[in-house]
């Protein structure tokens, strides 16, 4: 089935017509078979929160490019009168779906791309607010269809912290030399590459403590042990804890303080001597709250204290643990030849979305409008990044 007749399949009259209109015309069939998945998370919405970026992970599970990708969103089942979205970025709405392009088209082979879409709540009513189907399409055959449309419910309920991780794959090479941390080139079995992953807090309570834990993928291992962190024997997998941690609520994050709704990571990643060139898929890191901070606004007058009086810690109930995991893969390249590529910043992966809501790219630039955060001491592990500043303090 070609590009244009399964976008008219899945989609409908309406969105074919906006296929054909001209900004999002079907391409050319391509001579690949790119195999693609998409997953969504994040749709629920905490009850104080005026909304929330959910998410799509784009996954392109084939050895070839996926080129001319797009995401369809069908939103005719969603409450638009409790719940909506922002299509800025995007063809407008026509018969309940939105068509939206990725940032540069193509989903790389191995490629795990997370983008976002923002959720505005309309009024103050609480509960279910319908579902949203996702579909994602590219220019060319896709053997096995059956993972390419995903469907979430969309609600409104639960108070407490809510957070969103995401995750960077592994492409680049680096060197450290004096506690900086530099990229050489694409990343080469026996070479160590860095993964970078973030979190930030789209909840209406603040979140006491944070425990991360990261699964590498086969052929991967850790090249450093860090403080406040436990590894299994084979160096593969990490817990880290750190309970003096706050992450307020975005709605709530300003700029001249010291808190912070996010914090960027990051950890050193060997890639062992004789992997062939591939994408060495089953990364995952999870990121979850420890406590509830119940009185968030006292933070501003204590930030670095245990609880005050006013504030109670309890167990962390987190609104939306659909999206506190993210997948990641560290891509190997072929000596010689183009490798895993380059998307000419250096940096990670692109993170795209209807617009660039509480994040960006979580690689190379901010995390998110004021993601950053106060944390423990950990040597050279937490980038703090202020609103609009792209520098880091590692």
């Amino acid at each position: 089935m070609i590009f244009r007749n399964r976008a008219a399949a899945y989609l409908g009259a309406g969105a074919a017509g906006v296929l054909a209109a001209g900004a999002f015309a079907a391409p050319a069939l391509a001579d690949d078979s790119a195999d693609l998945a998409i997953k969504a998370t994040g749709t629920t919405i905490a009850v104080g929160a005026p909304g929330k970026d959910a998410s799509v992970s784009l996954l392109n599970k084939s050895k070839v490019d996926a080129k001319n990708v797009l995401v369809a969103l069908d939103i005719s089942k969603l409450k638009t009168d409790l719940v909506d979205i922002d299509e800025t970025g995007c063809n407008p709405r026509e018969d309940g779906w939105i068509l939206c392009g990725i940032e540069g088209d193509t989903i790389r082979a191995g490629e795990d791309v997370d983008w976002f879409f923002p959720l505005t709540r309309k009024g103050k009513e609480v509960g279910p607010a319908g579902s949203i189907t996702a579909v994602i399409l590219h220019g060319g055959e896709d053997p096995d269809e059956s993972d390419n449309v995903v469907t979430v419910d969309v609600k409104v309920e639960g108070t407490g912290p809510d957070l969103t991780v995401v995750a960077d794959d592994v492409r680049k090479a680096v060197k450290v030399e004096g506690g900086s941390i530099t990229e050489i080139g694409d990343l080469y079995a026996g070479n160590t590459g860095q993964l970078i992953y973030g979190a930030f807090n789209q909840g209406d309570l603040a979140a006491r403590g944070l425990r991360i834990e990261v699964q590498l993928p086969k052929g991967a291992t850790f090249a450093e042990k860090e403080p406040d962190c436990t590894y299994n024997a084979a160096m593969t997998s990490l817990t880290c804890e750190y309970d003096k941690a706050v992450l307020i609520p975005a709605a709530q994050d300003t700029d001249g303080d010291d808190l912070y709704s996010g914090a960027r990571f990051y950890n050193l990643v060997k890639v062992a001597d004789g992997v062939k060139p591939s994408s060495l898929t089953g990364g995952k890191v999870t990121i979850d709250s420890l406590s509830v901070q119940e009185a968030p606004s006292v933070l501003r007058s204590a930030p670095n204290s245990a609880l005050p009086e006013n504030a109670t810690g309890v167990a962390a109930n987190d609104v939306d643990p659909s999206d506190n995991t993210d997948d990641f893969a560290v891509v190997v390249a072929a000596k010689g030849g183009s490798g895993g590529g380059d998307n000419g910043d250096g940096g990670g992966l692109p993170v795209t979305g209807v617009q660039v809501g509480l994040i960006g790219g979580v690689g190379a630039g901010v995390l998110a409008a004021g993601v950053a955060m106060f944390l423990v001491a950990r040597r050279r592990r937490v980038v703090l990044v202020t609103p609009g500043d792209e520098k880091t303090n590692a």
